[in-house]
């Protein structure tokens, strides 16, 4: 009862199954490190400190996303770039337009969410990156949009290579994930469903998930030769099962 209690619980406040080894979680510590101290550089050289701080939390955001969930929909190039750009935009005309206030910020943010679902390239951290361009420091409003250019967009480029760079040393990662050949839909005529019918799953459901339908697909497609290698393998243990009952029987009758 306290294990079921356990599982529903663990379940209804999010708690997700992560069977990720020791090392992939090292490397994306290691990693997210390396890469925010080359953004922080770079934000000191054009920014104060205290605002160069406040440009990095949002990055830091994203640098989960590359380095912790290289394979996610919400961490590919698209999202990443687009979605800080765009925010970044709406936030400063929103500061112009109607000055630093949390009301603005807020209403920025929610129209950086809209933006970016229409443009897909829904990026969480773009809506820190909208905040921050209207309830920023002075730096931040001085510059106006060039800070688009920089320090936002040399930043968001240092990121991008540096995860480019990092995540493909290790086999096992791709980034960005159209060069993981391994989530590439393989037409099997063995498959219940194909992709397509992910993508109407999905549409159906009417919600965006951070997986695309060919990282599912392969998943799928994983799980289901795990279950034909098990299942074989139980088939192959019953002769040999069969023949060791046979033999006690034979056994127990002498």
């Amino acid at each position: 009862m306290l294990t079921s209690l356990y599982r529903n619980t663990a379940q209804f406040i999010g708690i997700e199954t992560n069977k990720t080894s020791h090392f992939e979680r090292l490397i994306s510590g290691v990693t997210a490190f390396v890469a925010l101290l080359s953004v922080f550089y770079f934000s000191r050289t054009f920014l104060s400190i205290p605002d160069s701080l406040l440009v990095l939390s949002s990055i830091g955001a994203s640098a989960v996303l590359l380095f912790a969930v290289p394979h996610g929909a919400l961490s590919q190039p698209w999202p990443f770039l687009m979605g800080h750009l765009i925010s970044a935009f709406i936030g400063i005309s929103f500061f112009q337009a109607f000055g630093s206030s949390f009301i603005t910020g807020a209403v920025a943010v929610g129209v950086s969410i809209i933006t970016m679902h229409y443009l897909r390239c829904l990026h969480p951290p773009g809506g820190s990156t909208a905040l921050s361009c209207v309830v920023g420091g002075n730096s931040i409003h001085a510059m106006g949009y060039e800070f688009l250019l920089y320090p936002l967009a040399i930043n968001l480029l240092a990121l991008l290579i540096l995860a480019f760079v990092i995540n493909n040393a290790f086999y096992w990662r791709r980034y960005p994930s159209f060069l993981n050949t391994a989530i590439a839909n393989k037409i099997d005529e063995t498959h219940i469903f194909e992709i397509e019918d992910l993508y109407g799953a999905l549409e159906k459901e009417d919600m965006f998930i951070d997986v695309s339908a060919e990282e599912l697909m392969n998943i799928y497609n994983t799980a289901s030769n795990n279950a034909k290698t098990r299942q074989q393998q139980l088939i192959a243990k019953r002769p040999r099962l069969a023949r060791r009952l046979s033999i006690k029987r034979k056994r127990g009758k002498l």
